[in-house]
């Protein structure tokens, strides 16, 4: 290079570095892939996958049979929070609303996987305010310490648009007195917000889609840390809101006397629905453990299986019947 053209090049570096600017280099690409972390929450690109492992299922009652007579088929518990009330203030059915079954699964590493299966396809609902969930009480003693509540899903991709998860303060205040009904989340509902949409100390706590495979199902997705990790204990439930409730309110048995709320039911004095309407859950079960039977609200256990009879020491030979006796 002529000493010119050499003088030129280092007073145009000179310059650059003068006044600050990097200079900008062409790099060849490697073909292998970026695996650096992206600027930004790193946590936010955990995404729920496809649930795996053994189901834990819940069945429900359904009210498809009696919903043409305006009334549940059965199964509302008002004063122990156990709610069949898929119904408007009309009594008019709302399917989308009314619980089939609800399933869990625990196999993922990070997230636990929740179905909700209702009655009819999610978009039957058009455009009303629907809340799908989970309440989940990592004291076991009837008592939810966390509400997951997500908007009704459009779409078969994992999202955390609408989802929120409350947290009780109430709740973790230790039991008083010796209550023979089922104890209640407490006066102040769920009153801390932990999660909204992707926003929180954890960006991806919470997810919500619809099944690609079954379009009358809502997937949700959360993380075990929120209850334990992997080995982490709680009782559940799933539930249905249709009136968009403020998470203070719940439990709602609490919030509103019998005869504020109404009945689903045409036998009951308080029939029809009145302020506590729109909304399905079901009994509880146990996770991670084998429940003891004494948790509050606790769906039936099945029986123990039998105990094989102890063989005798020196059993006798069995004989033919008779009528194969040659």
């Amino acid at each position: 290079m002529n000493k010119w053209k050499k003088h030129l090049v280092f007073s145009a570096l000179a310059f650059i570095l003068a006044i600050g600017v990097v200079p900008v280099m062409n790099v060849q690409a490697s073909g292998m892939p970026d695996n650096s972390p992206p600027s930004g929450n790193p946590d936010s690109l955990l995404i729920p996958g496809n649930p795996t492992g053994k189901e834990q299922v819940i069945y429900d009652q359904v009210n498809t049979t009696t919903a043409d007579e305006k009334r549940a088929f059965g199964g509302d518990q008002y004063s122990v929070g156990k709610f069949e009330r898929p119904f408007d203030k009309d009594m008019n059915y709302l399917p989308y609303l009314d619980i089939i079954k609800s399933t869990m699964q625990r196999d993922d590493p990070n997230f636990i996987y929740a179905t909700i299966q209702l009655a009819v396809p999610v978009a039957t609902s058009e455009n009303e305010p629907v809340l799908y969930g989970l309440e989940l009480d990592t004291n076991s003693d009837g008592r939810s310490e966390y509400l997951l509540l997500a908007q009704k899903p459009v779409s078969t991709d994992w999202s955390v648009a609408g989802v929120n998860v409350w947290k009780s303060s109430s709740a973790e205040l230790a039991l008083t007195g010796n209550d023979k009904v089922i104890p209640v989340t407490g006066s102040l509902g769920f009153d801390t917000n932990l999660f909204d949409s992707g926003k929180g100390t954890d960006t991806s706590l919470a997810w919500v889609r619809l099944d690609p495979n079954k379009p009358d199902t809502v997937q949700l997705a959360f993380k075990n840390s929120l209850v334990g990790g992997m080995k982490g204990r709680f009782v559940w439930r799933p539930v249905t809101d249709g009136a968009s409730f403020a998470s203070t309110l719940y439990d709602l048995n609490v919030s509103f006397t019998l005869e504020q709320a109404g009945s689903p039911l045409k036998d009951s004095q308080y029939y029809p629905l009145k302020e506590v309407y729109a909304v399905d859950n079901t009994c509880r079960v146990a996770s991670g453990y084998d429940a003891t039977g004494y948790e509050p609200g606790l769906c039936p256990l099945p029986p123990p299986p039998e105990k094989p009879d102890k063989p005798k020491s020196n059993p006798a030979p069995r004989q033919p019947p008779p009528d194969i006796i040659g």
